[in-house]
């Protein structure tokens, strides 16, 4: 979660920025938020679209760590603004899927590995000396791409919960804010945060 600039700086954070960078809150503050992309281009031209819409949501982007680790985020952003209707900036929650994409391209492999064993049965038939180990060998793999999926589905089990501590972290914005208009800003920025929840779910 992070508040930015109309120039692309960033003004505030959470925990979860500073972990996913390595950097402090205090070097985090006031640096150009397309820096810590992959393709910061790329970062930019979605950060523009938001301005052009309003909001984006869900766009694949790429974080890179201090230490060189990368992180796959879907990006979703929405600009707030003060009473009068003035653009201060935009709202990011960036949702972690580093490992959903991991477990969906092991679900993937182990599919094909599966088909390809089942292939390798089918012509096993014709060889009755290979026909029983082969046959195993594609039970095996099946059996994988069944964990796999197994897996697949406990980890986006888990990711359900990541756009839901999105949501607490508005409201705990919200909170610390004196009662205004402002608040409708807020509650758009949560709505969005379910939105993510409910395509998610």
């Amino acid at each position: 979660l992070v508040t930015i600039s109309p120039e692309g700086k960033i003004t505030d954070m959470n925990e979860a920025l500073v972990n996913i960078t390595g950097m402090t809150r205090k070097k985090l503050t006031g640096t150009d938020f397309f820096d810590y992309f992959t393709e910061p281009q790329k970062a930019r031209e979605v950060y523009q679209e938001v301005f052009a819409k309003g909001s984006v949501a869900d766009s694949p982007l790429t974080l890179r760590h201090k230490n060189g680790k990368l992180t796959d985020v879907l990006f979703n952003g929405s600009v707030y603004k003060d009473d009068r209707g003035n653009v201060l900036g935009v709202v990011v929650v960036a949702r972690d899927i580093t490992d959903q994409k991991r477990i969906s391209t092991e679900l993937t492999e182990a599919i094909v590995f599966a088909e390809l064993a089942t292939g390798f049965a089918e012509e096993a038939k014709i060889k009755a000396e290979s026909a029983t180990l082969i046959a195993e060998s594609a039970t095996q793999r099946a059996e994988n791409a069944v964990k796999a999926k197994q897996q697949f589905l406990s980890n986006m089990s888990h990711e359900i919960r990541t756009p839901m501590n999105a949501i607490i972290g508005f409201t705990k914005v919200l909170l610390k804010t004196d009662l205004s208009t402002k608040q409708n800003e807020y509650l758009s920025a949560i709505k969005m945060s379910g939105d993510a929840l409910i395509v998610l779910i």
